[in-house]
């Protein structure tokens, strides 16, 4: 071929973005080694050798069309799976936006890796005003992870608006996530009470990082998990954290997704990196966005492989 050779036509074809990439088989005089290696890393299917037996190539190609066809099927079953998803995906969402959020004093960051997010933030007021919240994330991320949040949205909501005791709630979420999710699926949670007074704050961690609690800009509380994610085993939630709050309190739940995160040199940002971020966006009263910059110029172009999800609670 004038001024373009097999191997440069090969790179070429298999630079151009398509889902359903052609069957190449280079037909040459070249037997060596290096240059068998040289066409298939170009991006040929085949390669055939000349002088050649017409036999054997009408039997090569007709691999090539066997090989088409495989990968036609395997196209046609793959937009299948991905209109499904959508679907799946939608429904979910839809769910999610027809529950009662409750705002007040809420400020959030939500940063899944797929279109819908494995961590849940649920908030609502009891009849009595008590303000309870429900962070969450369930083990991996996407749709199977999420699969999940709509039995725990459903026990949530319907039990705050009858006052339920949060303590309470988390053992029923607990029961029904054991009764209906597959093994190996499981919650971590963090459940947050504030009184209707705004005095006092009850804490449970279940399986997940540390709640902060900051007063006047500086940590004044540290609540460790001290009781298992649910959807494990059977279990009472007796073991609440209960503290005195003052006005203008801010407590902190997140997902791991944050401080877990990689950065290209293999560094993760870590909890002592979250905690001083956190510490200068409010010494320096910055949005909370602040955080989710910092953490997405810590990663540059690594890929981001767990949700990312925090919450944050004025008193």
């Amino acid at each position: 071929m004038p001024r373009l050779n097999g191997l440069e036509l090969c790179q070429r074809i298999r630079k151009i973005e398509t889902n359903n990439p052609p069957y190449i088989v280079l037909l040459t005089s070249r037997s060596e080694t290096d240059d068998v290696v040289a066409g298939l890393e170009a991006g040929a299917n085949d390669y055939i050798v000349k002088p050649f037996a017409n036999a054997e190539l009408q039997a090569r190609i007709k691999a090539g069309q066997r090989m088409l066809e495989l990968q036609g099927e395997l196209k046609k079953t793959q937009d299948i799976l991905t209109y499904e998803k959508q679907v799946i995906e939608n429904i979910i969402l839809k769910m999610r936006l027809s529950k009662p959020f409750e705002k007040s004093q809420l400020r959030l960051l939500d940063k899944p890796v797929e279109k819908i997010s494995g961590d849940i933030v649920l908030s609502a007021f009891t009849p009595d005003r008590k303000h309870y919240i429900l962070m969450g994330d369930f083990t991996g991320h996407g749709l199977m992870a999420a699969v999940g949040g709509p039995i725990v949205y459903d026990v949530f909501y319907t039990m705050a608006a009858k006052g339920i005791e949060l303590s309470v709630i988390a053992k029923e979420i607990n029961l029904q996530l054991l009764a209906k999710m597959p093994t190996g699926l499981f919650l971590g949670a963090i459940f947050i009470e504030l009184s209707a007074n705004h005095r006092v704050l009850s804490l449970w961690n279940c399986g997940m990082s540390d709640i902060l609690v900051y007063r006047n800009h500086s940590l004044v509380h540290r609540v460790s998990s001290n009781t298992l994610a649910l959807g494990i085993i059977k279990q009472d939630f007796n073991d609440v954290i209960t503290i005195d709050a003052e006005g203008g309190d801010k407590v902190y739940a997140y997902s791991d997704g944050i401080t877990e995160i990689i950065n290209s040199d293999e560094q993760e940002f870590g909890q002592e990196r979250f905690e001083q971020t956190i510490d200068e966006m409010l010494i320096d009263s910055k949005d909370i966005d602040y955080l989710l910059t910092t953490v997405n110029e810590f990663r540059g172009k690594a890929k981001q492989f767990d949700d990312v999800t925090l919450v944050e609670l004025t008193c």
